[in-house]
């Protein structure tokens, strides 16, 4: 039996269509779900107050709750991931915009919930608020009804043979026997093969993966024979190192990243829960003018989502860049705020703050993409996100211990600030290493 010539496609994300659709899916799942980060204190404050927690404790709870979504598939910590890899697989030139769209959704969540939150405590409670965002809740699954598989949008592109014949050997034959395969066979993306080669392999070594109909062909030297080699089996940890991709965290870039994301996520979540009792404790301010702030933020967070992937995009910037310098710019307006007593200062620095951290919030899993292979992509976000879990776990009740035992909000939130800078600071000295090793 002799195999027949094939032709092989490859499927090119759409970069638009029905994508965009994909993202309103995706925005509209983050909408219903994220917004409870931003609207923590408002909506748990007063019910914190009279069960006589302090904010230690809040800290703990909030912290526990963002943790328990990074370390496992439960929640919203299921939901985030998945939406920004299934945006990520329509899109390639537009990927910043569109991710930027399906962050958007959040921030119009943050926008809207403050007052909403503020309304419903003045009119139905506690408990009757708890009913209606459960209920605002429920309607983020309608938006996983707007995701399709790729093949059903992607263009389907002829690509060449990776292995060409041997010099002396027919072409389309080979000496070792062969199986009947389709005339024309449709080719996935290389990383979803990879992935896929990941979980059937023995090894897991995706990088020397290659398809069953070309390995066929691959010669023979005199030191083996292809009738009787075994593979060696591997000791059980090398298996499971390749499988779970660990041999990630040897990288020294990746690692970075990695620290660095951590620590600007966890400053993020702690920062939203400080800033509602800040303004409402330490400024006095009525709960429409906190929720006012709130908004201001959230309306700076979503005017960068908007706009800066457009111009990132297209003059070719770096997500690694734009997210420094957001979070450096983030970490220095807040600071800011803390030293604010104004109304009219602290919307200012909120949208502006806001609009900071909306420029590094974008780029957190674009960044992971820069310095991760394709095809080990969804172990590195993985990893990114049990390392932010480790961080709420210590950081948020530690800031929370020092301003109960300090009474001092402005000094917890200097205190995140120089948790971002110092992580930005070991980026700084990396960047200036691979420079010097270049000009070498």
């Amino acid at each position: 039996m002799t195999g027949t010539a094939t032709v092989e496609y490859e499927l090119v994300p759409p970069d638009g269509g029905w994508g965009w659709m994909i993202v309103l899916g995706a925005a509209l799942s983050n909408m219903t779900g994220q917004c409870l980060v931003a609207i923590f204190s408002i909506l748990f404050g007063g019910k914190m107050l009279s069960l006589g927690f302090n904010t230690t404790s809040a800290a703990v709870i909030m912290n526990t709750m963002m943790a328990v979504m990074q370390f496992s598939g439960l929640g919203f910590g299921l939901v985030a991931p998945s939406g920004f890899m299934v945006v990520k697989t329509y899109f390639l030139k537009a990927r910043g915009r569109a991710v930027g769209m399906y962050m958007s959704g959040g921030n119009v969540g943050q926008m809207a919930m403050p007052h909403v939150v503020r309304f419903l405590l003045e009119n139905y409670g506690f408990t009757g608020t708890m009913l209606v965002l459960g209920a605002v809740a429920m309607h983020g699954p309608v938006g996983s009804l707007l995701f399709h598989p790729l093949e059903w949008h992607a263009e389907r592109r002829p690509v060449a043979s990776e292995f060409k014949p041997l010099k002396g050997e027919p072409d389309g034959s080979t000496d070792c026997p062969t199986v009947d395969v389709d005339r024309t066979k449709l080719r996935q993306p290389r990383h979803f093969t990879s992935v896929t080669s990941l979980a059937n392999s023995e090894l897991g070594d995706v990088n020397e993966a290659v398809p069953v109909h070309y390995s066929k062909r691959l010669p023979t030297t005199s030191e083996e024979d292809t009738s009787s080699v075994r593979q060696k089996p591997q000791p059980v940890w090398r298996r499971v190192i390749a499988f779970m991709d660990l041999d990630l965290l040897r990288n020294q870039v990746y690692l970075n990243v990695m620290f660095g994301s951590a620590c600007t996520i966890t400053a993020a979540i702690n920062f939203s829960l400080l800033l509602p009792l800040y303004l409402q404790r330490h400024l006095r301010l009525s709960m429409s003018d906190t929720a006012l702030c709130l908004t201001m933020m959230a309306a700076g967070d979503l005017v960068a989502r908007l706009t800066l992937p457009s111009f990132t995009d297209r003059l070719r910037v770096k997500p690694r860049l734009t997210f420094f310098v957001g979070t450096v710019f983030c970490g220095l307006t807040r600071s800011v705020i803390a030293t604010s007593s104004g109304m009219v200062a602290l919307c200012i620095w909120n949208a502006l703050s806001g609009f900071s951290r909306g420029a590094a919030m974008i780029n957190t899993n674009l960044c992971v993409a820069e310095v991760c292979p394709e095809h080990k992509l969804p172990a590195g976000i993985g990893f990114n996100m049990v390392s932010c879990g480790i961080l709420l776990l210590t950081v948020g009740p530690a800031i929370g211990y020092v301003r109960d035992e300090t009474g001092d909000y402005p000094l917890c939130i200097h205190l995140l600030t120089v948790l971002m800078l110092v992580a930005m600071m070991s980026w700084l000295i990396e960047g200036v290493v691979q420079w010097c090793r270049r000009k070498r």
